[in-house]
């Protein structure tokens, strides 16, 4: 009992931490609500958006209590276990297609998307992979292995297909390798290629307007779009044209909650701007200043990740605390960098704001994670 009080003690010490959490987790109720707030089909959709956080909590604390050496054991168990769930959802009865992704399992009344929770075992399972292979780390070797565990959930996830959730698997593996401590140019080699490969795409669907055949007709339109906004104004282009006035016209101060006109009246379409695009409402309801706190706070989540990896009591612990830092950053990146035209269109959610239980729990269990890390870097008994 004295244990549980000490750690419950560690927790409380990240006290500013929390107030930052749970203020993202507010601002997305407010938001969901203006979002939502003439769609009579996602009239329920903040106050689910609550009790997905109440949850998302509880998984938090209960993670947070857990010793972190316990996860990494079981966690090449996690990771089949994941790889297995993203093969469920393409077996008839048990995975369903939404949104023309066949990224969900239903089992009876319970409904997940398992990409999500994925993501996690596949940092838990890095940071064991990289500690057991740590004294082979500057080995080619390792590097290879890791990006074949990293291959294998990006190809299950892009087939759903489901790009942006798949796009956040390299990064964390660039990112752990590189605090592994991995020769650099085991990095900088794969990202020059990848840039190479985006410079490439570029040429090839907008100068030399070529078909391109690992990616769908939507997905390529999304990419000439990128490029050039003014093709398909009331098509492809509708999103990111529509998410440029919403941020616009909420100037400094914003429109008022539930009175940006961009919202309210569905310019924004209503089937993303609760989610994908909930950058843009908060833009359009609360302005510039709201939009900058709301990256001021995610900002802030990130700079607590790593500041629990400086101060982690092992190198294991502090490769924890990077893989969820970079999922989150990549998460915070790409959402909002969609919504001003930095990155293409894709689905991918804003951390702790967009809607979806599935996400905010696992989001909330990746910083219960780094919670972990940071409470039991001390010891409080033989693991």
């Amino acid at each position: 009992m004295r244990t549980l009080f000490r750690k419950l003690g560690g927790i409380g010490s990240s006290f500013p931490f929390l107030i930052v959490l749970i203020a993202l987790c507010a601002a997305s109720y407010f938001a969901i609500t203006s979002a939502t707030y003439l769609n009579d089909k996602l009239v329920d959709a903040p106050l689910s958006q609550l009790k997905y956080a109440a949850a998302g909590f509880a998984v938090f604390l209960v993670v947070a209590l857990t010793p972190y050496q316990l996860l990494l054991k079981i966690s090449p168990i996690l990771y089949l276990v994941g790889v297995a769930l993203l093969i469920g959802v393409f077996i008839p009865h048990l995975g369903k297609k939404v949104f023309g992704a066949y990224s969900w399992i239903h089992l009876g009344p319970l409904g997940f998307e398992p990409a999500e929770f994925v993501k996690l075992a596949y940092i838990l399972f890095m940071a064991w992979f990289l500690r057991v292979r740590e004294k082979q780390i500057q080995n080619f070797s390792t590097v290879l292995m890791a990006w074949v565990m990293t291959v294998i959930p990006f190809l299950l996830v892009l087939k759903q297909p489901a790009l942006g959730t798949a796009s956040v698997f390299f990064p964390i593996c660039f990112a752990m390798l590189f605090a592994a401590g991995t020769r650099i140019h085991y990095i900088v080699i794969p990202l020059a290629l990848v840039a190479g490969a985006i410079t490439f795409i570029y040429y090839w669907v907008h100068v030399w307007d070529k078909p391109v055949p690992f990616l769908k007709d939507f997905q390529l339109h999304r990419i000439q779009v990128f490029f050039d906004p003014s093709l398909d104004k009331q098509g492809a282009s509708w999103q990111i044209n529509q998410s440029l006035i919403a941020l616009g016209s909420g100037g400094m101060e914003g429109k008022g909650w539930r009175q940006g006109t961009e919202t309210v009246l569905g310019y924004l379409p209503k089937n993303t701007s609760y989610n994908d695009l909930i950058f843009p409402v908060v833009g359009e309801d609360f302005g510039f200043r709201g939009a900058a706190a709301l990256i001021i706070c995610e900002g802030t989540i990130l700079l607590w990740c790593l500041w629990v990896a400086a101060r982690a009591r092992d190198k294991v612990g502090a490769l924890l605390a990077v893989g969820v830092m970079t999922m989150l950053f990549t998460h915070v990146f790409v959402n909002i960098g969609m919504t001003i035209q930095v990155v293409p269109i894709t689905g991918i959610p804003l951390p702790f704001v967009s809607y979806g239980g599935t996400f905010l729990i696992a989001c909330l269990a990746a910083m219960g994670l780094v919670q972990s890390v940071w409470v039991h870097r001390k010891n409080f008994e033989r693991i």
